[in-house]
């Protein structure tokens, strides 16, 4: 179990990716090489390599002599991005309760919940089952109950614990915006109970009408040209700073993975802009939701 945290953290990667944006920003052309920046301070190219993929931490007093190579001041914007460099570093080394979760979820997922933590935005297309943020216990409980029939009792509840505190993203004092887009089928397939259903719904209303900045859920009728079973389960995650790409976080059935790649990423950024254009608009999309709804809370 212990070899699983050779990998590096979400925020460990991230720092990664500030450090190589910033030398890849502030050098010109002819000295920002791995090979160039390494040899000016002594390194072996392997070490600034791992350093910006996130495989090796890197100590204050490196950090700063490559502030003082780059030329980042500690005043005005740059103090600012010295700032903000310095406490992903921090977090960094910390055992966040996303990594100690690792014992319970694979890697990825527990990365996503680093990268979720602290996105600015996130885009969502679901398919099969309401977006994780936004999901009851007994909604959650109930899904679990199907997909995952084989884990003991303690660690299916350790797992609701785990999605119960992702959705303490929304208590933020900045909360991430939450762009979703569900399948019809999403709310005609009954999970667990048609009461779990009912209340499951009522909370995406409750979400939606307490929160109209920040969430946005939109219904794929099953009639749309895009159906639900032309695509899988996707997250675009966003994030303030401009070193940070887009990454994508795709949910399959024995595994998840993170994607990348910008052809990749636009990709599925495209697809996401299909989706919302062929779903729903907000206001009909909260109606059809409070339409299934009622037709649970009847019987």
């Amino acid at each position: 179990m212990a070899s699983r945290f050779t990998e590096p953290t979400a925020r460990q990667v991230r720092l990664g990716h500030a450090l190589e944006a910033l030398r890849l920003e502030r050098l010109p052309a002819e000295d920002r090489s791995l090979r160039k920046v390494a040899g000016v301070l002594g390194w072996d190219p392997s070490k600034l390599s791992r350093i910006e993929t996130g495989r090796l931490g890197i100590s204050e007093v490196d950090l700063e002599r490559l502030f003082t190579l780059y030329g980042v001041k500690d005043k005005g914007p740059d103090g600012t991005v010295r700032l903000k460099i310095i406490e992903l570093k921090r977090k960094g080394n910390e055992r966040g309760w996303e990594t100690q979760v690792r014992d319970v979820v694979n890697v990825e997922y527990a990365d996503y919940i680093a990268y979720e933590g602290d996105a600015e935005s996130m885009y969502s297309a679901q398919p099969m089952l309401v977006p994780g943020l936004l999901q009851t216990h007994d909604y959650a409980s109930a899904v679990l109950g199907e997909h995952l029939t084989d884990i003991p009792t303690e660690e299916r509840e350790e797992r609701l614990a785990i999605r119960a505190r992702r959705q303490e993203v929304f208590e933020r004092p900045n909360p991430p915006m939450f762009w979703g887009v569900i399948s019809e089928s999403v709310l005609r397939h009954v999970i667990g109970s048609p009461e779990i259903m009912a209340d499951q719904l009522d909370r995406l209303l409750e979400r939606c009408a307490n929160n109209p900045h920040n969430t946005n859920i939109q219904v794929l009728r099953e009639e749309s040209s895009t159906h639900a079973s032309l695509f899988g389960p996707f997250v675009i995650l966003s994030f303030p700073e401009r070193w940070e790409p887009d990454i994508v976080y795709v949910e399959g059935y024995t595994e998840n993975r993170f994607l990348e790649d910008a052809k990749r990423v636009k990709w599925h950024s495209d697809l996401f802009r299909r989706l919302m254009k062929e779903a729903l608009t907000g206001p009909e999309s909260v109606q059809m939701i409070g339409r299934y709804a009622d037709r649970y809370r009847k019987g």
